[in-house]
């Protein structure tokens, strides 16, 4: 079953179950919420059913979620999304699908978009291809053209909850001891417990080297 394996938003993961059982996608989603909470997981996993028509194909592109050639994501180059980036997706996207009968377009950190790549955007949202789906991960909507905002379907994210962070890291075995000042410093992202884990072994080996060089 799609999304099983991520953790929380358990009623977003209806709305886009239900989705790709009907096979009705829109051209264009805004995924909003925390960094590090899953919108990521889910906007791959939402992709993989979108271009993928039987299970083989589904479950060879969850091993291999790049090599979709009808598949695309873009990041930001140094700390924001350029016009180039965008033009570029303009370029490539008239292009007809490869594999699949769609294509789709992930843009991560899409609040990281200059005003001039969003502008450029917008002229692809207002005519997208018949066969394109286009998702924008976002942690800051209010960086985002409200034109932008309004020409997606929105799907807000909410933080994870304590007990099911409590679970992942028992599970993951991230920390040896978990408490609520702990979690309450994860604020609801998964994506964060992994930032404390690496800080606490930096931490660590830090503390150690003072130790033996003493």
């Amino acid at each position: 079953m799609a999304f099983e394996s991520i953790v929380g938003n358990e009623q977003i993961k209806e709305i886009l179950r239900e989705t790709i059982s009907t096979r009705r996608f829109l051209h264009s989603y805004l995924f909003i919420g925390e960094s590090g909470i899953g919108k990521k997981l889910f906007a791959k996993e939402f992709a993989r059913y979108i271009l993928c028509d039987n299970q083989e194909d589904i479950f060879y592109y969850q091993e291999n979620p790049n090599n979709h050639p009808d598949f695309y994501i873009i990041t930001p180059d140094g700390s924001s999304i350029k016009i180039e980036q965008i033009r570029m997706l303009q370029t490539k996207i008239i292009e007809k699908p490869i594999r699949s009968n769609k294509k789709v377009y992930i843009i991560e950190d899409c609040n990281s978009m200059t005003k001039e790549a969003q502008n450029c955007l917008l002229k692809t949202l207002e005519e997208p291809p018949e066969y394109t789906v286009i998702i924008l991960l976002c942690s800051n909507e209010n960086a985002l053209l409200s034109t932008i905002q309004s020409r997606c379907t929105k799907l807000v994210f909410k933080k994870i909850s304590k007990e099911d962070l409590r679970q992942y890291i028992k599970k993951e075995n991230l920390f040896q001891y978990v408490d609520d000042n702990l979690l309450e410093a994860m604020n609801g992202s998964i994506g964060k417990a992994y930032e404390i884990k690496e800080k606490q072994e930096l931490y660590e080996e830090v503390r150690e080297y003072f130790r033996t060089t003493r």
